[in-house]
């Protein structure tokens, strides 16, 4: 007898799409086939379905610090909007300064994640490369922390890694089977460009995007990818939003050098002209959103294979705190000033509907496709395969049923990220997860939250060595 049978659906890989049973006994999958009903305690019906592993969020900023705003959600809000989004496992970054130790900051980042309704783990950060601080290199890969980010800006700020501390990390990394992870943006372009507005006095919307322009991204994506060819390490650049970067990419892949490439949905679905109104500062992010043609250079990037993940970069702030530090004009209308607007937008319920809508339903990827750019590259690279990423006996019986006919229109009375707006107000999709079920429970049934604060677990990661010698996820 099975805990739990999903009969009828069509059972998704990154190689194949077959139509046959799922049986689950306690939190694994115990064996795909044919199953009578009368050998399940429970029986669910996917007829027409497609049964995909459970989503993976390894990108996401929650209770984290920026100008004084922790954003709207809890870690277990979080949970609970990511498991609409068909996510079963997300991870975080641990909140960093300069004089902290790393390992002490992600082990802290991890404790504040156990109220998680779904299965959580943690990256580490550096910005700065002083002895104690890398001999936790080590320490987290060990712990089963073997990513670690950093920023190529954000020197005001004082979390920028400068370069001989990247250098430095690359080369630890190495020696550990880590995985560095980089934000890059050139702090020389985006800080001289700010200047200059300053200077003219024009800090409006539409300029923070004008201050961080492609070659801003690029440059730094660049040299990166270089040092890392230098110190022979492998990489994950984050959040990437251009061709020019993805050139770059390209290049090192035809030397097999193991610089892997994510991109966010909103890079592929929004663009630049949402600067132009009133509330612009809403979608303020870094990198800022770009045009159609850098986005339609992502959708070529993800069907040759440059790009292997997606993340949704989720940093969730309502409008309060995204306006917290502006003025008001004489007329009401906001004093435009984009230094003083909070970074970040919300996405981590809506990566996988705008991927199967985007993607799938508009024919540009396969739904195969879609498996590895949210779940299985993830697990990977991220170092949780096969335990994570992929419906197969003996993996966590992380599943999500989705339903390619549903149609949702986006709005904020549909998401569940405790939030007054949403960025893709009326935005129309076509395929919509319609069941989450983590580690054999049922927790997202009905349009209803069936999951339990507390439930997840720390997930320690090892990253498979042969992925950081080439490029390769096979």
């Amino acid at each position: 007898m099975y805990d739990l049978i999903i009969k009828n659906g069509f059972v998704v890989s990154p190689s194949s799409t077959v139509k046959c049973d799922v049986a689950v006994n306690g939190k694994q999958i115990a064996g795909l086939g044919t199953y009578d009903v009368s050998e399940g305690k429970r029986v669910i019906d996917a007829e027409g379905k497609y049964v995909l592993p459970g989503v993976i969020e390894a990108h996401m900023h929650c209770m984290a610090p920026f100008q004084g705003c922790l954003g709207a959600n809890s870690f277990y809000e979080q949970s609970v909007s990511a498991a609409f989004g068909g996510v079963t496992m997300y991870m975080d970054f641990a909140n960093m300064s300069k004089g902290d130790s790393p390992f002490k900051q992600a082990l802290a980042r991890a404790d504040e994640m156990k109220e998680a309704a779904i299965d959580y783990s943690v990256h580490g950060k550096f910005v700065e490369s002083t002895p104690e601080a890398m001999a936790d290199i080590e320490k987290m890969a060990d712990y089963g922390i073997p990513t670690f980010k950093m920023f190529m800006t954000y020197k005001k700020e004082g979390v920028m890694s400068d370069d001989e501390t990247m250098l430095k990390v690359f080369q630890k990394a190495k020696e550990v089977n880590g995985l560095p992870m980089v934000h890059c943006e050139s702090n020389a372009i985006a800080e001289t460009n700010i200047e200059k507005c300053e200077a003219a006095g024009d800090l409006s919307w539409v300029n923070f995007a004008k201050c961080k322009p492609v070659l801003c991204e690029a440059e730094a994506f660049a040299r990166a990818a270089y040092f890392a060819e230098y110190v022979g390490n492998a990489l994950l650049v984050v959040h990437t939003t251009n061709g020019e970067a993805l050139n770059t990419a390209r290049r090192a892949h035809g030397k097999g050098l193991p610089i892997y490439v994510e991109t966010g949905p909103h890079y592929l679905t929004l663009f630049d002209d949402l600067y132009e109104g009133e509330n612009g500062h809403l979608a303020i992010c870094s990198p800022p959103l770009r045009t159609p043609k850098e986005a339609a250079e992502l959708w070529e990037g993800l069907k040759d294979g440059t790009i292997l993940l997606t993340g949704s970069d989720d940093c969730t702030f309502d409008v309060d705190e995204k306006s917290m530090f502006l003025e008001k004009n004489p007329d009401g209308t906001w004093k435009q000033d984009f230094r003083k607007v909070v970074n970040g937008m919300s996405g981590i319920e809506i990566r996988l509907p705008l991927l199967l809508s985007e993607g799938v339903s508009k024919g540009r990827i396969s739904i195969n496709k879609v498996c590895e750019l949210t779940s299985t590259n993830i697990a990977k690279i991220y170092g949780c395969y096969p335990q994570k990423g992929i419906i197969a006996p003996g993996a966590d019986a992380d599943i999500v049923l989705v339903d390619m006919e549903k149609e949702v229109t986006l709005s904020k009375d549909v998401l569940h990220n405790n939030i007054s707006y949403c960025l893709h107000e009326g935005f129309k999709v076509k395929g919509y997860p319609v069941m989450t079920i983590s580690k054999g429970e049922v927790i997202v049934e009905d349009g209803e939250f069936k999951g339990r604060k507390g439930a997840g677990e720390f997930i320690k990661r090892r990253i498979n060595p042969a992925y950081l010698k080439k490029y390769s996820l096979n």
